[in-house]
């Protein structure tokens, strides 16, 4: 995964132990190349000294429930959601995970029957390719039938491919797997979404790429290019069923809207962007799109941005009412006023327009360094009420000795329905990066 470049330059990996091997990669239009594939070892820290954050426990109207159920000191983080839409209380969580052993990073799927209070976890990567035991960037659609599909990114840490599991238990177990690139593509951060009978999956190398399955993910169309530049998507599906995707560029949010009558994509621009200012902590964030749409077809984005300069990063958001055509001027969601942090932002909106944002917020700390996750709620889209607190300790993106302050995420993750919505991040509270959730009464919808 080419991000991890950057992760083992900051001095994350304690080993780096090339291994030679030849990967046979099969399932892949076929046949596939044979690879010389890489083999990273991550190690503790040997001088690791647990870093509690001040404060005591805050009293909430909602219970922060820890969602990974082992009791190691191993890391768990980059965490995704999604939510059942047959039943809201069926929630499955895809996470990056430590606990695999021996320094390797691996992709588990969390799930839960009764909102988050009890969880069972498995491993979705079932087909392994020789010696590419890493695996990370869960992402996570239901069918209409409640099959579960899980995509991931394997890698060495070298260029990875993406692969989709997929489970017929509600997440429980996984059945089947499929490659849908090759490692020669060298994709990273895969975003998968799910419209009638169909998959669609977004990935990036040197562009944003786009891949369809009409099998349930047997097998997958030839890749088709978005646009050159684009990163991160955030795919979303209308009350028609048409897929729309939002990526960022360098200096911009865009949209891909489908065109249904030759399967392209219209591309806009929803937003400038402004890069992120100097962060008091070491973890990576970065400008990431969340989004959704309404029954109406209203879409609305939110991302983090550094134009509000000497006030810290703050949560752009942005609303269309004529299925993105124009957008509203970006305005910044957090209250905070003040020269704290706010990034990692996900977003779930009901079918009413009801509209939730919740991201990663420094401002219970001066220093800028210990983290909180707070939310806004809009009931119509436009005007927000004020930030809440949705986390009830605040965590030290330091006290894990396994990444030690540097890979708290990327992103966070927000699912909902039926008047719920669930809140999912990386926390600290345990001495090591455990993932948490908050199910959060929100009302009629979402």
């Amino acid at each position: 995964m080419k991000k991890y470049r950057s992760f083992l330059t900051l001095g994350v990996v304690g080993v780096l132990g090339l291994v030679a091997g030849l990967a046979m990669l099969a399932g892949y239009a076929g046949s596939s190349p044979s690879l010389t594939v890489p083999s990273a070892n991550m190690g503790l820290s040997s001088n690791f000294k647990a870093q509690p954050a001040p404060g005591s426990p805050v009293q909430l109207a909602w219970a922060n429930l820890k969602v990974n159920p082992d009791s190691s000191t191993e890391a768990q983080n980059e965490p995704f959601v999604a939510v059942d839409p047959r039943d809201y209380k069926h929630i499955v969580v895809g996470a990056n995970s430590w606990l695999v052993g021996n320094g390797h990073f691996e992709v588990f799927a969390y799930t839960s029957f009764d909102g988050g209070r009890t969880w069972a976890s498995s491993q979705p990567y079932i087909v392994r390719n020789a010696s590419r035991i890493n695996a990370a960037d869960p992402t996570i659609a239901f069918g209409s039938d409640g099959t579960v599909y899980f995509a991931f990114v394997a890698l060495t840490p070298a260029q990875g491919a993406v692969a989709v599991s997929r489970s017929q238990d509600g997440g429980l177990t996984w059945s089947s797997q499929s490659w849908a690139t090759s490692f020669t593509d060298a994709a990273d951060k895969p975003a998968i979404a799910y419209s009638r009978g169909s998959l669609y999956l977004y990935y990036q190398n040197n562009s944003l790429n786009s891949l369809v399955s009409s099998n349930g993910g047997a097998s997958w169309s030839n890749a088709g290019m978005i646009e050159a530049g684009g990163r991160n998507a955030y795919p979303v599906v209308d009350s028609s069923g048409a897929v729309s995707v939002f990526y960022n560029t360098a200096n911009s949010i865009r949209l891909a809207r489908a065109n249904v009558t030759n399967a392209a994509y219209n591309l806009s621009t929803v937003a400038s962007t402004v890069a992120l200012q100097p962060r008091a902590a070491a973890y990576r964030a970065g400008i990431y799109p969340t989004a959704g749409v309404d029954g109406r077809g209203n879409m609305y984005v939110a991302w983090a941005d550094g134009r509000n300069a000497g006030q810290g990063n703050d949560i752009m958001y942005s609303r269309s009412n004529n299925g993105g055509s124009s957008w509203s001027s970006p305005v910044a969601i957090n209250t905070d006023g003040s020269a704290a942090d706010q990034l990692m932002p996900s977003m779930v909106v009901s079918k009413e327009g009801r509209v939730t944002i919740a991201w990663l917020d420094t401002r219970n700390d001066a220093a800028r360094v210990n983290y909180d996750v707070y939310m806004a709620r809009s009931v119509d889209g436009v005007s927000f009420g004020s930030n809440e607190r949705v986390s009830n300790v605040s965590s030290n993106p330091n006290n894990d000795p396994r990444t030690q302050g540097s890979m708290i995420g990327d992103y966070f993750a927000l699912g909902g329905g039926n008047g719920v919505v669930y809140s999912v991040w990386t926390d600290t509270r345990n001495n090591n990066e455990d993932i948490y959730l908050a199910p959060i009464p929100n009302g009629a919808g979402n």
